[in-house]
């Protein structure tokens, strides 16, 4: 019986994690604390390396390897004891993972905290803007991070709507189609353009994976629905897309003209040149955050870029930032922390096409990195704490849960 309660409360913690993410201040951090402190259990439960498959193993090491160089960067940069915070998230998820896995409990709970999560960052964002005259959302978060999680939460929402569709809770199904649409929603209201891009690119990803789920007619009405909702929304003037995307292409104009490069965009393009210099000085392990300050210093002195990217401390890429502070090596373990992930849940994807219990949760696993990979072209997620603890965490939350309904999936159907 307490084994029963403390399992349910685990996973209670998991889905808080969702739920209170963007809600209210620093709320990503309520649920992965309590589900941190949980896993000292573990000196009890006592987990033993058999019970664990080679999948299991493969992500828990490359969490923990990305860990390891990102430490071994920071001793190289000078040794700056707060640069160790955010990689150390990595670890502390480490034992969350081997918790969730020994643990049987309430894997659907992820699904009502994402659905909670995205509803209520849409409800924050509406007060911000309609209420407070905000410019741009952004809860206590910066705006390209509230836009960014809002808008994974709401991508998530809609694979919660494929599983609750596929077994046939419609009440859920209705929730989790406004989830969705909600996450959207916060991210449009943050006009934080980079997390945009992924909405088409996904969303064409999570139809044709739903395609046989959802049926012919089913499909065609969905994209002709999806269709209607970004035309208007593009359209509206009340959202502001179609004014941030017109900025975004005057930015560029400028920047190549040489007329402006102080825009947003064109202080993208500067601190990338900054970057790809520093790569070029040093590319096998880069330059390191600290050591960047004085190569900066000496460009802007020479003319090379402009002195506003002095007051940047990242790239605004992740990919090019990866190269200009850690090198080929960085670049290599930061693809590494993308790609494994990803290629465990497509592998599980794969393996049950037509199975939602197990391949919902796969998908919800595979959207993180493959949301990170397009947010990272504009932003470096992992530079801020809810990037980092909303990456790490959400995989092995998502992962835990395959592995369950995995083992539910054999229970009630045994190999002969």
């Amino acid at each position: 019986m307490l084994i029963a309660v403390f399992s349910a409360f685990v996973w209670f913690s998991a889905a808080l994690t969702f739920a209170l993410s963007l809600g209210i201040s620093s709320g990503f951090g309520i649920g992965t604390v309590l589900i941190f402190l949980s896993s000292s259990a573990l000196c009890v439960l006592k987990p033993k390396l058999s019970e664990f498959t080679k999948e299991d193993r493969v992500l828990f090491s490359i969490f923990a390897l990305y860990a390891i160089a990102m430490f071994v960067f920071a001793y190289l940069d000078g040794w700056h004891i707060r640069e160790l915070d955010r990689p150390s998230r990595f670890i502390f998820a480490l034992p969350v993972m081997l918790l969730l896995l020994k643990l049987v409990g309430r894997v659907q709970w992820l699904w009502f905290g994402v659905v909670l999560g995205a509803i209520l960052a849409f409800t924050l964002a509406v007060y911000e803007r309609s209420v407070l005259g905000f410019g741009r959302a952004h809860g206590s978060q910066h705006p390209i991070m509230f836009g960014n999680i809002g808008m994974m939460l709401g991508l998530i929402s809609f694979v919660s709507s494929m599983y609750f569709f596929a077994t046939k809770r419609y009440i859920w199904l209705a929730l989790a189609i406004v989830g969705g649409l909600c996450g959207i929603g916060a991210s449009v209201l943050s006009a934080s353009r980079g997390g945009w891009v992924a909405l088409p690119l996904i969303g064409f990803f999570l139809l044709w994976q739903s395609r046989f789920l959802l049926g012919k007619k089913t499909l065609i009405g969905v994209l002709i629905a999806s269709i209607f909702l970004i035309v208007v929304a593009v359209a509206a003037p009340q959202t502001g897309i179609k004014d941030r995307i017109d900025q975004a292409v005057s930015d560029v104009v400028k920047y190549d003209t040489g007329v402006d490069k102080k825009t947003s965009v064109g202080l993208r393009f500067e601190m990338w040149k900054a970057a790809l210099i520093m790569f070029k000085g040093s590319p096998f392990i880069g330059v390191g955050e600290y050591g960047s300050v004085s190569v900066k210093t000496r460009i802007v002195e020479e003319g090379v870029v402009s002195k506003e990217v002095l007051g940047y401390s990242h790239a605004h890429n992740e990919y090019i930032n990866a190269l200009g502070l850690s090198g080929i090596v960085g670049f290599i373990f930061l693809m590494s922390i993308y790609l494994v992930p990803l290629k465990l849940f497509l592998k599980k994807m794969r393996q049950y096409p037509d199975n939602w219990n197990i391949k919902s949760y796969a998908m919800a696993g595979a959207l993180v990195p493959m949301s990170y990979m397009d947010f990272g072209l504009s932003q470096v997620m992992f530079s801020h704490n809810i990037g980092v603890m909303m990456y790490a965490f959400p995989i092995v939350y998502f992962w835990a849960a395959v592995r369950w309904a995995e083992r539910e999936e054999l229970a009630k159907n045994p190999p002969l």
